[in-house]
């Protein structure tokens, strides 16, 4: 390995590396504001703003060091701060990246796979999704790839200008994430097998350089260790599975639609298994540009241990897929080393044009996976991120004095009022998980005397895994309606308490009788929400899981506002009732903003799984299948 350097030697990628770079550039900078900033872009959003100070005392907060925080500031401070300004920072990040892992593949098996790998790493899929991302994720591979680079070239030559790149790179890629410990942990051990002569002198010396390393990290030392015991704790996942997901996504980024079937994925499998090769093979099998047998081993260790460290740490799950862009440097590398090894078979057999008819061949099949990869992350809806400019240009359109928007996840209200700065948010609980005190104190007073509540939830499941904010609006308001978009669900309430009404008598079948309820008085206006209390008497044991409906019906009798769902904001399924229980439900009806003015009766019922409906009892007769509560007017003023 120590010899390595006769590769590391020839020149870069050369044209074929050129023009994969400015097709990369062009991928990357290619819809590039096409999308909405989503929730962790906001954070980058906001974190980046401010004096140096700021930035830094901010991120102490987060769970991420500081150092792509300030260099974004310092971009956008040149570039402004407009969705493709914050953007291309990665973008251009990714470009950087393209050059970094032709050479550092050029390093390890020579100027044929560098060319190779520039081109497989300018159209990965993974390497663009991140580089249109306002997150530091692709900054995470350009210091693994040229950390890596200073590393061989310091081990071949150790030069100053060498050992600052390494020191430079180091600190900084310890200051941008903390995956990025898993390249010098690679380096250690690829130091450990490469026995070579002096292998020790250079060993204490890189150790040295590590130390300096470390002295500059230190300060955030304290910081650091803080913000890893406060990583979120994902659930436990089988080995094999998360093992499918990394090589998939290393092999083919993470918009690789679920119906491609996963034998695909074995044609870049393949390709990496051949580079693997390059360094175990005999030598009629052997590239000759892969003077460098070792570096097989080298990029093996690169890949393998971002993804040991994260399995190791019980820190993997679907989401953090993005910390394998440390690993994807040495993947690219082995798989254009297989490449280049199969080039090299055709050639062999077939001559100049047989070779490079060979690596045409091998080159389109094994881009099959990726090309169809690509193609959803522009246009794939199912891969989309969360729209919150969408999300806060239509609530800028509905929201009127007097409602409220309560965002529940603490990161929603950067992304949310880069879009609506204005927006009249309400406070929002902060521990995790929140008190009911807190709850209570928080938001009582936040919704007294509003009309309408508009709730974007995002991560409520692991922020408050009991539901306990959600179950204190299901008892305070009025649910009206509920859609997801993307990842986000939003919600809408009706807020004030309807004046009480006469308990008629109603009874739903034998077991449900009406006990009292409440309705929102006259006159409504469009975009309104009709509030409406039921009070169930239970009266025998349910045996089927009935939904409750309730319809505004226009003058031919269909709906023209609808709400259905089960019991208790679906928490108290009717085949959980008791006989004797008195439940107290609420709901809303979220009124079209295009409803015309007149007489709208409102009706309720039941109906079970296979649709039918519980019959009605009015004073014991039979009264049809529904119950007509009461009539609204509809005014638009």
């Amino acid at each position: 390995m120590g010899r390595g350097g006769q590769a590391g030697r020839r020149k870069g990628p050369g044209w074929i590396g050129l023009a994969a770079l400015l097709l990369g550039m062009g991928l990357r900078f290619y819809r590039l504001e096409a999308q909405s900033l989503w929730y962790d872009e906001g954070t980058s959003a906001r974190l980046s703003e401010g004096p140096l100070r700021h930035i830094l005392e901010s991120a102490a907060q987060d769970i991420h060091p500081p150092l792509y925080y300030v260099g974004l500031h310092g971009w956008t401070a040149l570039a402004g701060r407009s969705e493709f300004s914050l953007r291309a920072f990665s973008a251009l990040t990714g470009v950087l990246l393209i050059a970094a892992v032709g050479n550092l593949t050029t390093r390890l098996f020579g100027r044929e796979a560098g060319g190779i790998a520039t081109l497989l790493i300018a159209v990965h899929p993974l390497a663009i999704y991140y580089a249109q991302e306002v997150r530091m994720y692709t900054l995470l591979g350009l210091w693994a790839a040229l950390h890596s680079l200073f590393w061989l070239a310091w081990r071949q030559r150790p030069r100053p200008a060498r050992a600052l790149g390494l020191l430079l790179t180091g600190a900084a890629g310890w200051y941008t994430h903390y995956v990025f410990p898993a390249i010098p942990a690679a380096h250690f051990l690829g130091m450990l097998i490469d026995r070579g002569h002096g292998w020790s002198r250079r060993l204490i010396r890189w150790l040295g350089l590590q130390a300096w390393i470390g002295l500059a990290v230190l300060p955030w030392a304290p910081v650091a260790i803080a913000q890893l015991r406060q990583w979120p704790a994902p659930a436990p996942v089988p080995l094999s599975e998360a093992l499918r997901a990394i090589l998939r996504a290393l092999g083919a980024g993470i918009t690789l639609p679920p119906e491609v079937p996963a034998m695909t994925l074995g044609l870049p499998l393949i390709g990496v298994g051949m580079g693997l090769m390059q360094g175990i093979a005999a030598r009629p099998f052997r590239s000759p540009s892969a003077s460098n047998p070792a570096g097989s081993w080298i990029a093996l260790l690169l890949m393998a241990s971002p993804i040991g460290l994260v399995l190791g740490r019980g820190a993997y799950r679907e989401a953090n897929l993005k910390f394998f862009m440390a690993a994807l440097p040495a993947f690219v590398a082995l798989w254009a080393a297989g490449l280049e090894g199969i080039r090299w078979i055709f050639r062999k057999h077939g001559g100049l044009w047989g070779g490079r008819l060979g690596l045409a061949f091998a080159l389109g099949l094994m881009l099959g996976p990726v090309g169809i990869s690509l193609r959803a992350l522009y246009f794939d809806p199912r891969f989309a991120r969360d729209d919150y400019r969408g999300l806060a240009r239509m609530l800028a359109t509905i929201v009127r004095p007097g409602d409220g928007i309560l965002l529940y996840a603490p990161g929603q209200i950067d992304v949310f009022t880069y879009y609506w700065p204005e927006a009249p948010l309400l406070p929002a609980p902060m521990r995790r998980p929140p008190p009911p005190e807190e709850i209570q104190e928080t938001l009582a007073p936040a919704l007294r005397g509003r009309d309408r509540l508009f709730v974007l939830w995002y991560g409520e499941r692991e922020a408050d895994p009991e539901g306990r904010v959600e179950a204190w609006l299901d008892a305070h308001a009025f649910r009206a309606e509920e859609r997801w978009v993307g990842r986000i669900r939003f919600a809408v309430y009706g807020l004030g308490e309807p004046p009480p009404r006469p308990a008629p008598e109603i009874r739903f079948g034998e077991a449900i009788q009406v006990d009292g309820y409440g309705m929102t008085a006259s006159p409504l206006r469009p975009g309104d929400v009709l509030n409406l209390i039921v009070r169930w008497r239970v009266l025998a044991p349910i045996p089927v899981s009935y939904k409750v409906f309730i319809h505004v019906r226009d003058p031919e009798g269909r709906p023209a506002a609808q709400t259905d769902r089960e019991p208790m904001g679906w928490r108290r399924p009717t085949t959980t009732w008791r006989p004797g229980e008195v439940l107290e439900d609420r709901y809303g009806v979220w009124l079209p903003a295009t409803l015309a003015p007149g007489r709208y009766p409102i009706t309720i019922g039941f109906y079970g799984p296979d649709g039918r409906r519980l019959p009605v009892f009015h004073n014991g007769q039979p009264a049809g299948e529904m119950w007509e509560v009461g009539t609204i007017e509809v005014h638009v003023r």
